[in-house]
């Protein structure tokens, strides 16, 4: 492969949260995306009613692979042992929590250095946890945690919280959120090589009155060709397609992401 890695696209679940909050709707919808080509899933916001046995078995029936799951930090907390009971049920190998709870910002929203510090402890600790079990604990930040804090000396809360977190704690790189922080997303991820779990691909347009307007991946005005070839240069194992509002179907727009993203040498 003239020493590029091969980086596979998944599915991120998130992108057809509303037909995921029923048996039947959940169980049809990852079976469109398997049918559509995907083998990798990344779970992320089914109805929280569902049993992890019942998710995991819908996932296997639709021929599909749970590589990973995703919510929000205390959601993780709050529900650690249905988390890790999914994932085990699953094979995966990843368990991914995004954002800096809002509890730790200042009172102006900001974070600081002792907050994210504080937060880099609680991560620590939760990895722990899940060493025993196989499994990292990605970070997944939000354009928020890409700025640069006034009391770290130019550091980025991302950063600064990865410099104070054990190895097992990892990178989910949401090329979205560093674009709207203004980073460079090949050089995020060189600075992160080895290091970064996944990455997510969302696409966006801009219209004249200055709306944004999210579309399916390589639809939109981001140059994606720098991050792709950083993406298999650097060994990122998966790169997972990303789109939570829609101008048309949803599946639609999964199917044209996958298209994408395969025409770039990802594979699926």
């Amino acid at each position: 492969m003239n020493g590029l890695h091969k980086t596979i696209v998944g599915a991120q679940a998130s992108s057809v949260k509303p037909y995921l909050q029923t048996p039947e709707d959940l169980r049809a919808s990852l079976q469109k995306l398997a049918e559509m080509g995907y083998r990798l899933v990344q779970m992320q916001w089914w109805n929280p009613e569902f049993s992890p046995e019942f998710v995991a078995e819908a996932v296997r029936d639709a021929g599909l692979q749970c590589v990973s799951t995703q919510d929000f930090y205390e959601t993780v907390k709050g529900d650690f042992a249905r988390t890790v009971r999914l994932n085990e049920l699953c094979g995966s190998r990843c368990v991914c929590v995004s954002g800096i709870p809002a509890k730790e910002a200042n009172p102006s929203g900001a974070l600081g250095r002792e907050a994210v510090l504080a937060f880099a402890e609680e991560l620590a600790e939760m990895a722990a946890r899940l060493a025993p079990h196989g499994m990292t604990l990605a970070f997944h930040p939000r354009a928020r945690e890409w700025a640069v804090l006034a009391d770290a000396g130019g550091v980025t809360a991302t950063e600064l919280l990865l410099q104070n977190s054990p190895e097992n704690v990892t990178l989910g790189l949401d090329l979205y959120h560093s674009g709207k922080a203004g980073l460079a997303a090949d050089a995020l991820l060189r600075r992160f090589a080895g290091r970064t779990e996944f990455v997510h691909f969302k696409d966006f347009v801009v219209d004249a009155a200055g709306t944004e307007h999210l579309t399916p991946v390589g639809h939109g005005q981001t140059d994606w060709r720098a991050a792709v070839a950083a993406c298999r240069e650097t060994g990122v194992p998966w790169a997972f397609a990303e789109q939570e509002k829609w101008e048309k179907d949803a599946f639609d727009c999964m199917r044209e992401s996958l298209a994408a993203m395969r025409a770039w040498g990802f594979e699926a």
